[in-house]
């Protein structure tokens, strides 16, 4: 079965919090994957706190979400 969501980014807490924020400002609904909290129930560790958090877009939103994340300052580096 296909998802109807696609990945737009990965990084800290608090950088998919703030672009999920900046998606709903614009009408996008999107999904965040906590990883870290996934391998934790799992019984894993996580080595790297810094790249725990996905962001999805569903597919008909994808090019919008895409010139916002170009657009957010914190985003430049990555």
């Amino acid at each position: 079965m296909k998802s109807k969501y696609i990945h737009v980014f990965t990084g800290s807490m608090i950088e998919a919090n703030r672009l999920v924020s900046d998606l709903s400002q614009i009408n996008i609904n999107s999904i965040v994957k906590d990883e870290a909290k996934s391998a934790n129930l799992a019984g894993f560790g996580v080595p790297n706190f810094l790249f725990t958090h996905k962001v999805f877009v569903k597919k008909k939103h994808l090019e919008k979400a895409k010139k916002l994340i170009k657009s957010l300052s914190f985003m430049q580096n990555t």
